[in-house]
């Protein structure tokens, strides 16, 4: 239910034609990619809708971690963001992503626990929250 309050972040739409088996257009905003499902007969035309989710989620990382450092210290160097999706083979037990990330450069250990607390607050980790444990490392340096 929305209301007349309710601001749209953002769009995404997605065509999968009658003729391309599992292979996807998708657009977001005047961007447009394919995603696909290889492990279920495609060609690997794309990304699984999976791994676009795994992107989003380093790539809003390593853009609010660069805001971040850009705005209160203008160092952090290279920032590299890995994340994995962990489905567990025992049942019951919680699936989860593992996100690891590594600044090039050592920062000051203050302001290494401000950029910590702030990951945790980036858009797509507060998003993703709400269906999954969102696990993170980041490495200073």
């Amino acid at each position: 239910m929305t209301s007349n309050n309710d601001v749209i972040v953002a769009t995404a739409h997605a065509t999968l034609l009658a003729t391309s088996r599992l292979e996807t257009e998708i657009r977001a905003g005047n961007f447009t990619y394919t995603a696909d499902d290889p492990g279920i007969g495609s060609a690997a035309a794309g990304p699984t809708p999976t791994e676009y989710l795994l992107m989003a989620l380093a790539s809003c990382t390593a853009i609010t971690l660069r805001q971040y450092a850009d705005r209160k210290y203008d160092y952090a160097g290279d920032i590299t963001v890995d994340v994995a999706y962990h489905e567990p083979q025992i049942v019951g037990a919680e699936r989860y992503l593992q996100r690891t990330i590594r600044l090039s450069e050592e920062v000051p250990e203050l302001d290494f626990q401000s950029m910590v607390n702030i990951v945790e607050r980036s858009p797509v980790t507060l998003l993703l929250q709400f269906a999954w444990s969102v696990r993170t490392e980041i490495f200073n340096a």
